[in-house]
Order: structure tokens, then C-alpha cells, then sequence
């Protein structure tokens, strides 16, 4: 399910598509029709953002002229045909093309505001499967997988902290066996102040496990792998496709609009010479990670840097830990972004 910022940010673009300033300011979108997207469903998003005041109006205005950047640049100024929205659908592989938007059923377009994550995949198809092209196991545990003795002595100190306050009578004793009205207990438990500190250090400690024992075993995928396979890894953590496609957003007050290229115009000039992780662990599990990439023709190095995040989906001993891909080189210097300009 989309967040409004997200249906606010992308339906912003996919108008801005079609908007003119110089017809329809920002507080009349009455008269902007956008041509395969109904106003049921674009309407309802911006206009809170329109009213006088809204802290969303920036954004709004932001979204806007990224759309009639692309129309300007891409589209040579034209207006599209048809612009399709996913809303909250996602690409179900790695491998696809990212898109929030489709324009003339040719173009895709990203939207990205305000964000350095590339990627939200499960640890285990990352660092086990290095992104091959099925589907991980979403109910897996990875922390129950790398660093079982530390979860279980985190979660003890939990369930401690919640007897001696005299509310924790239904909780399991292993967390392998916690349910949804435990998980439920907890999450409003926690929520509610501080921690002791055997909590706290408990958590640490499981933070420091699943950060080494991660990238140990990444380490130990990617020794095994071929040049090849840790290349496709790469593609998929960066959002490098099969197909081009266009990425605009924001970061900070300044716009982002860049031109993704797809990966065999990407192996036509750049090669993978090296790719290491480290343990980094930063309040919750942390891999960092660093790639470098080398242009064959003129041989100019670049280094593309980031950490992966292993934290739970919905709060502490919530959901399954997943991984998000976080990027620290800016969008711009990565080896097959550049900017987006006229085709």
C-alpha cells in the first residue's frame, strides 16, 4: 500500500506530465485532464497539498515540474498519449524495470523523493542467492538464521522486563513460538518508554551477531561466485535493468532527474573489478558494502559505496527482518546514471 507522500509524489509527476503553469497554476487542477489516468484517482491525492499552507505544497510543486521536465526533454515537448500509474503494485523480480509510471507504453519513469534506498529484499536472497530471479522465502527469519543464541537471549530479556512489570504472563518463552497477541503485547509494550539497559545491551549484542555473521556469509557467496554473477548482484542492488528507464525525485530542494541505462549498455562501457563487504552494525544490523567499476575505454575508475540495513519490518520482534539496499554515492556518480537530457 502506497504512503500519501508516495501517491502525493508519483500522481505530482504523472500530472506534471501534462501540466502548463502558464494555464493552470497549482491551486486549479480542474482543468488538467491526463490522458489515461482519471482524476478519481490523481484528484483526491494532490489537491490537500494545492490548499494555502500545506506543508505538502512544496513537493507538490516539485513533483510537478520534474513531469514537465520529462515532457520537455524526453518528450521533445509533446504531451503523451497515455500515462498509466502502478499505484501500489510492485515489480515482483529484481530483474524488471523499476517504474511508478508508464508514458506511451514506451517510457518508465521512477519516482524517488527524498530516498538513498534502492532496494527492500529479503537478507537471504541477497546475501545467499546474490538476487538470483526467484522468490525468497518471505517467512523466513534471518535473524533466527545467523544469530539464534543472541536473539533468543534478547528476547529473554524482553519477556523479563515484561514479568517484572507484571504483564508479560502470555508470552512464550522461545521467540520461535511468539505469536500475533504476543507480538501484539510487545510492540504497544515497547512503545510505551524507555528500556532497561540488559535490554538495550541484549539488543547490541544481537546487533553485532547478525552484522558479522551477514557478512561472513555474503563473503563466503561471493568467494564461490563467478565475475558474472556478482555483476547481475550488482544490476539488481543498483536497479539496473534489462530495459532503460528515467528516475526523478528530489534530494533535498534540488531535483533528481537522471537517465538509467540498461545492463548491456552498461557492460558495453563499465566492468566490475572488485566488489567487498564489511560489518558495520549502526544501532541496528549494518553491512556495508563498496563496488568498483572500471570504464574500459579510458580506464577512469569509479567507486560506488553504500551499507545494507537488516531490521525488522514493523518494530522490533515484528514481522521478518528484511534488507534494505542503501546507496551513499550520489545517484548522479554512479557508473550508468547520468543525467537526463533530450533523446
Amino acid at each position: 500500500m502506497a504512503t500519501p507522500k508516495t501517491r502525493l509524489t508519483e500522481l505530482a509527476t504523472a500530472v506534471g506530465l501534462v501540466y502548463e503553469p502558464t494555464r493552470a497554476g497549482p491551486l486549479d487542477l480542474d482543468r488538467i485532464d491526463v490522458p489515461g489516468l482519471d482524476r478519481s484517482i490523481w484528484q483526491p491525492a494532490l489537491r490537500p497539498a494545492t490548499e494555502v499552507g500545506s506543508p505538502q505544497r512544496d513537493l507538490l510543486l516539485r513533483a510537478l515540474d520534474n513531469g514537465r521536465a520529462f515532457r520537455t526533454q524526453v518528450l521533445a515537448g509533446r504531451r503523451p498519449r497515455h500515462v498509466e500509474w502502478l499505484g501500489g503494485s510492485r515489480a515482483t523480480w529484481t530483474s524488471d524495470i523499476p517504474r511508478d509510471i508508464t508514458v506511451d507504453g514506451v517510457w518508465f519513469i521512477q519516482a524517488k523523493y527524498d530516498s538513498t534506498c534502492v532496494l527492500n529484499t529479503a537478507p537471504a536472497s541477497l546475501v545467499d542467492e546474490l538476487l538470483a530471479d526467484h522468490a525468497a522465502d518471505a517467512r523466513h527469519s534471518w535473524y533466527e538464521e545467523v544469530a539464534l543464541p543472541q536473539l533468543q537471549q534478547y528476547y529473554r530479556r524482553v519477556v523479563q522486563t515484561e514479568h517484572q512489570a507484571g504483564r508479560g504472563a502470555e508470552l512464550a518463552d522461545d521467540v520461535r513460538d511468539l505469536d500475533r497477541p504476543g507480538k501484539d503485547h510487545l510492540k504497544a509494550a515497547m512503545r510505551s518508554g524507555p528500556r532497561p539497559a540488559a535490554e538495550d545491551e541484549a539488543y547490541a549484542q544481537l546487533c553485532r551477531a547478525v552484522s558479522l555473521e551477514t557478512t561472513l556469509r555474503w563473503r563466503h557467496r561471493l568467494d564461490a561466485s563467478t565475475p558474472a554473477q556478482v555483476t547481475q548482484m550488482l544490476f539488481r542492488m543498483l536497479r539496473i535493468a534489462v530495459g532503460p528507464y528515467w528516475l526523478l525525485g528530489t534530494k533535498g530542494s534540488a531535483p533528481v532527474r537522471l537517465a538509467v541505462t540498461d545492463t548491456h549498455s552498461w557492460r558495453q562501457v563499465y566492468e566490475l573489478r572488485g566488489f567487498r563487504v564489511l560489518d558495520a552494525h549502526a544501532g541496528q544490523p549494518q553491512v556495508d558494502w563498496r563496488a568498483e567499476v572500471v570504464e574500459r575505454a579510458t580506464r577512469v575508475q569509479h567507486r560506488v559505496e553504500g551499507f545494507c540495513e537488516l531490521r525488522w519490518s514493523h518494530g522490533k520482534l515484528q514481522g521478518h527482518p528484511e534488507c534494505k539496499v542503501q546507496v551513499t554515492t550520489p545517484l548522479e556518480a554512479i557508473p550508468g546514471y547520468r543525467a537526463m537530457a533530450s533523446s
